[in-house]
């Protein structure tokens, strides 16, 4: 359901900013900003702290900020956002649409996050989420670029199908610590995605550049999961 929930906000949002053809304020980005901010704060520590009465304990700051910090450098090393933005530049001003919406669309936490919490958990709400914050901005690049933005929908639904059906198949690697980690990591790079917008990209950060630390997460637990195989 949350895939199909992501891809009808792609697709009807783009359609509506197709048809509407408006000029979107700053403003309103930075509204849109704000309130991803405040969403991903409260995913964050739902995913990180464990409460039990007035005690407040997390067995996963460590990790995540580790993994954060390295792949965020294996990121800038990689030049990761560069290289993504190349991709959209073309000729063809309906392929450059289509590639910019894909890439906005189909790149980030909770596009990799959502997916794997679906296929172990059955867990729907990040993709929920998702689809919230893609709606808006669905409407956004339709208004900016025409109806092909909608188009956008297929290789972003592909991409989650394919990590989905990965992840279920390798679900005995994937403990609840794990997941909530790679949750955790998903909603610090959608903070930075608030954040940028907040601020009008004026203060620009890399989110994109962020990816690596979601696989660093995963290189972690095959490193533990290894060590303890052979010990």
């Amino acid at each position: 359901m949350g895939i199909i929930a992501n891809a009808v906000a792609v697709v009807l949002g783009g359609l509506l900013g197709g048809k509407l053809h408006k000029n979107i304020s700053n403003q309103n980005f930075q509204i849109l900003g704000i309130s991803i901010i405040i969403v991903s704060l409260v995913g964050f520590f739902e995913n990180m702290y464990n409460v039990d009465g007035s005690n407040i304990s997390s067995e996963s700051l460590v990790v995540v900020l580790l993994a954060y910090i390295v792949g965020s450098k294996i990121g800038q090393a990689l030049r990761l956002e560069d290289k993504l933005s190349n991709l959209g530049k073309s000729e063809n001003a309906s392929a450059n649409a289509f590639i910019d919406a894909t890439l906005f669309f189909g790149i980030g936490g909770l596009q990799i996050c959502g997916p794997v919490a679906l296929a172990i958990n059955g867990d729907n709400s990040q993709l929920f989420l998702k689809s919230l914050i893609d709606a808006p901005f669905a409407i956004i690049f339709g208004s900016a670029y025409g109806k092909i933005v909608s188009l956008s929908a297929l290789p972003v639904a592909a991409i989650q199908i394919i990590i989905t059906i990965a992840a279920y198949f390798a679900a005995s690697f994937f403990s609840d610590l794990m997941v909530a980690q790679l949750c955790a990591m998903g909603y610090i790079i959608l903070f930075f995605s608030g954040f940028n917008l907040m601020s009008g990209n004026k203060y620009k950060i890399s989110n994109i550049n962020m990816l690596p630390a979601i696989f660093i997460i995963l290189v972690y637990h095959i490193i533990i999961g290894a060590m303890g195989w052979i010990l």
